[in-house]
This record gives structure tokens, C-alpha cells and sequence, in this order.
């Protein structure tokens, strides 16, 4: 059984309203332009919605792996995934506190579902870079200081 993906997002933070359903997502993230690293970013969400187009129950696993641009891979998540059979759709947040970036360049998340006999089903890739730029002063110049009050 696969597993359909309807949607897949990086923001800095995502809902869903457990009346309706309906999955909101807020700042998406493709790129992130700061003047140093290492920087801890204070919240990194991914949403997804899924589709099980078969009708049976689907009983698995999710992985959540990012790629940095050195080439490495890391697991960052994981965890059972099951979706009843009268259910068709699953939404699903995975929220990340303090995630690190510690270098500039093309970062990638994928997550990949897995069946029970632990084949691959499904995948979202998630694409961002991070981008060095120049950090601006915010004194005040020396010419623009107000005199000093005698």
C-alpha cells in the first residue's frame, strides 16, 4: 500500500483545527538569510497531509532525515504512523524547538514512510538554504549623536 502525499511544508509554525481539520501553515521557510552560524532557530515545523487511497488500515513507520551541505545525514525523527481504514486522510505536524543550522548552503529534510516490513511507500523532500549575509550595524553614527548636555 503507498501512501499519497497531498501537501509538505518547512515553516516556523503550522496547525490543525482538531474541529474541522483544516491545516494552516505560517512563515514558510526556503530560505534563511542569517549573518552567522551556528544559530539555533526557535521553532522549525513540517506539516503534511497524506492520502491512503487503499481502504485497508495502513500500520507503519515515519523517518525524518535532514541532508547538510557536506553531504551528511542525520535522523532527526521518528515514530509509528497508523491510519485507521474508514480514515482516508492524515494530517500531521512534527514541530522541532532550538534546531540547529551550523553551516551555509542547501540543507534537505526527507521524510520517508515505511510499511510494517519496512519498505519505503512514500517521501516528501523539503528543500531550504541557508544564506549568509552581511549584519548591519544598529548604533547611531558618531555624526548624527546628539551634543552632550552640560
Amino acid at each position: 500500500m503507498s501512501l499519497k502525499l497531498s501537501f509538505a511544508s518547512l515553516s516556523l509554525g503550522a496547525s490543525v483545527d482538531q474541529q474541522t481539520g483544516s491545516l494552516s501553515v505560517f512563515d514558510i521557510l526556503e530560505e534563511i538569510r542569517i549573518p552567522q552560524v551556528p544559530v539555533h532557530l526557535q521553532s522549525l515545523v513540517i506539516a503534511l497531509a497524506l492520502e491512503k487511497p487503499d481502504p485497508n488500515e495502513f500500520s507503519g513507520k515515519i523517518l525524518i532525515h535532514i541532508l547538510t551541505p557536506d553531504g551528511k545525514q542525520q535522523t532527526v525523527g521518528n515514530g509509528e504512523m497508523r491510519i485507521p481504514a474508514e480514515q482516508k486522510r492524515m494530517k500531521a505536524v512534527f514541530r522541532f524547538g532550538g534546531f540547529p543550522l551550523l553551516m551555509f548552503g542547501s540543507h534537505r529534510f526527507v521524510l520517508s514512510w515505511i510499511n510494517q516490513a519496512g519498505a519505503k511507500v512514500g517521501e516528501a523532500i523539503l528543500d531550504f538554504d541557508v544564506v549568509q549575509v552581511t549584519q548591519v550595524a544598529q548604533g547611531v553614527a558618531p555624526s548624527e549623536k546628539p551634543p552632550l548636555a552640560h
